[in-house]
Parts: structure tokens; sequence; C-alpha cells
């Protein structure tokens, strides 16, 4: 039995060997594999991190293309309406100047006694003016006869 006995043992010292050298080569195959899964996560992170950064530019210039689209419009419009008040206000300014000259005209030529009442008279309908002195005996026109044709007219 001692035999046996010596069998056995050997036996259970050889498969303790093989147990610890199976554990050892199963520990190193999941430590080769934790390395390659660990490598492949990392490159897996890497691409999905550029993926999501070239999309993010990609959003970013689209984004920008779309503000672009409404932004110079409304600039645009901006300034065109700008643009067109300020015609509007040298036009208006001109026309203000224009007026008061025309004004200023008239009040001197009034003054100058431009202030005639002209009409037409006859029957060849000839421009007449009225007169301060309607008693006179020319041939007047007018109820009262205060019209006179003009010489030369």
């Amino acid at each position: 039995m001692s035999e046996i006995s010596k069998l056995a043992t050997a036996f259970e010292e050889r498969s303790k060997e093989r147990a610890a050298s199976t554990e050892k080569a199963v520990v190193s195959a999941f430590e080769k594999h934790e390395s390659a899964l660990l490598s492949a996560l990392s490159e897996s992170e890497q691409r999905t991190k550029n993926a999501i950064r070239a999309q993010s530019q990609n959003l970013e210039r689209i984004a920008l293309r779309s503000w672009m689209a409404v932004a110079i419009p409304v600039i645009v419009t901006l300034l065109l309406s700008a643009g067109a008040i300020w015609t509007m206000g040298w036009y208006i300014k001109h026309q203000i100047d224009t007026i008061t000259q025309q004004n200023a005209t008239i009040s001197r030529l009034s003054e100058q006694g431009g202030d005639i009442n002209l009409t037409t008279c006859g029957d060849s309908s000839r421009l007449c003016a009225e007169i301060d002195d309607p008693s006179r005996d020319a041939k007047g026109y007018g109820e009262n006869g205060q019209y006179r044709i003009l010489k030369g007219y």
C-alpha cells in the first residue's frame, strides 16, 4: 500500500503542479486578453471621440451657415433702411430749404409790388391785371371795371 500511497501522493503533486501551471496559463491568457480588450477599448474610445469631434465641428459649421443665412439679410435690410432714411432726410431738408427760399422770394416780391392780381379778360382771354383806380375812362373788365389789359399782352 505504500506504493499506492506514493503513487497517489505523486499523482496529487502532479495534479497540483498541473493546476498551478494551468492557473498560471489561464491568468496569463486572461492578462493578455484583458490587455487586448483594454487596447481595443482605448482605440474604440479614441475613434468615438474623433467621430464626436468631427460631428461637432460639422454641426458648428452648419449652425454658422444658418446664422449667416439669417444675419446677412437682416444686416442688408438694416443698411438699406438706414440708407433710405438718410436719403429721405436729405431730400426733405432740401425741400424745406427750397420752400424757405421761395417764401423769402414771395415776401421780397410782395414788398416790391409783386402782389398783383392777374386774370384773363375779353373774348380772346387776354391777360389783365387789377388796377388801383378803376374810375378812369378806359374800358375795364370785371364787376366794377377794376381789371385792365396790360400793354404788350
